[in-house]
């Protein structure tokens, strides 16, 4: 058995140097026995040094987070789609980071009582979690109970009356996962359970890597977070495509009839509001203050005219009011022009 090489005075004296100077070839040191400094057998410079952590292995590029940045993107109009049409109220959704960190570093964020969903991303192995920041959640329960959406001042446990409501309301969400992952893989996306406390949502060891993407919701009453947490283990396999070009090519692919149909389907669910401005008036402030019980205002409108509809804040058409039975009714008699419409 050969034994290990012992490294002269002369070839110390060159390997501190070559580390103090940053460059090996300048000490101009050789062996004895004509061979090169110790720089020159693999020493790198100091300059050249890269720091790595082994506590966070460096597993996914910035690039490749980014990539998934941008794939994200659809679930999260899917996300204020679903969330319009659910509670009959306007819902903004935008991706706002993905970033990789231990498990543990992420389950330190985590809210106690928290409102988190455990669900599996077939045909992958290993799960993911959901989680709605308490004042989202609880501003979408109160506006399906009827409320204005607007969530309690102090945190607080869901109550068993508002647990399946919640339930419900991550299902959906986890539903749209699909619109994002069909770029890169076909998923069945799957929830498995609600849970409330961070304690119970051991997904992965503590120091194994996830990625958390993280999403910015906002009601009318109302905003929060939405963060999806994903262990590397269920990104493994899908890595390789995590580019933009891979997604820029799968991207130019033609829409199937079956997701057009889906997505008329959609539409076809959203609520819109549509109001008929009945005429205006200028009054000063006195005439304002003054007004009483039986006064009327003459308003800018023709007994014969039409009256614009507007859907949302945009004239649509022109109607003429009237009845239906015993309920006010407007009449479409005429389409409003598109520069009226852009306008």
């Amino acid at each position: 058995m050969a034994l290990p090489e012992i490294l002269s005075q002369e070839e110390i004296n060159a390997l501190l140097a070559a580390i103090a100077g940053g460059d090996g070839e300048e000490s101009g040191a050789q062996s004895p026995s004509g061979s090169s400094s110790p720089a020159e057998r693999g020493v790198e410079a100091k300059g050249r040094v890269r720091p790595y952590d082994f506590a966070r292995p460096n597993k996914l590029s910035k690039e490749q987070l980014r990539t998934l940045q941008v794939m994200h993107e659809p679930f999260a109009r899917g996300i204020a789609t679903t969330l319009s049409a659910y509670l009959r109220s306007y819902v903004q959704a935008e991706v706002v980071s993905a970033d990789a960190m231990t498990y543990e570093e992420f389950s330190r964020m985590l809210p106690n009582p928290g409102m988190m969903a455990v669900f599996a991303l077939p045909p992958f192995e290993g799960n993911a979690l959901l989680e709605i920041d308490p004042d989202l959640g609880f501003a979408v329960i109160d506006r399906l109970l009827g409320g204005p959406g607007t969530a309690p001042k102090h945190l607080r446990e869901l109550t068993e009356l508002e647990q399946p409501v919640m339930r419900r309301v991550m299902e959906q969400i986890i539903d749209r996962l699909t619109d994002a992952w069909n770029q890169v893989a076909p998923i069945q996306p799957r929830f498995l359970r609600l849970e409330l406390n961070p304690q119970f949502t051991h997904l992965v060891p503590p120091r194994d890597m996830v990625v958390v993407v993280r999403l910015e919701v906002s009601l009318q009453a109302a905003s929060g977070r939405l963060s999806l947490c994903i262990p590397y283990e269920i990104l493994e396999p899908v890595v390789p495509k995590l580019s933009a070009h891979y997604l820029f090519i799968r991207g130019k692919k033609e829409v199937s009839p079956a997701q057009l149909n889906a997505l008329r389907k959609r539409v076809d669910r959203l609520v819109v509001p549509v109001t008929v401005i009945l005429g205006s008036a200028s009054v000063t402030l006195a005439e304002l203050l003054e007004l009483q019980v039986g006064d009327y205002i003459t308003l800018d409108t023709r007994v014969d005219g039409t009256l614009p509809v507007l859907v949302g804040s945009r004239a649509k058409f022109y109607g003429r009011p009237g009845r239906v039975g015993n309920r006010m009714a407007v009449e479409i008699v005429e389409i409003a022009p598109p520069e009226e419409d852009e306008a």
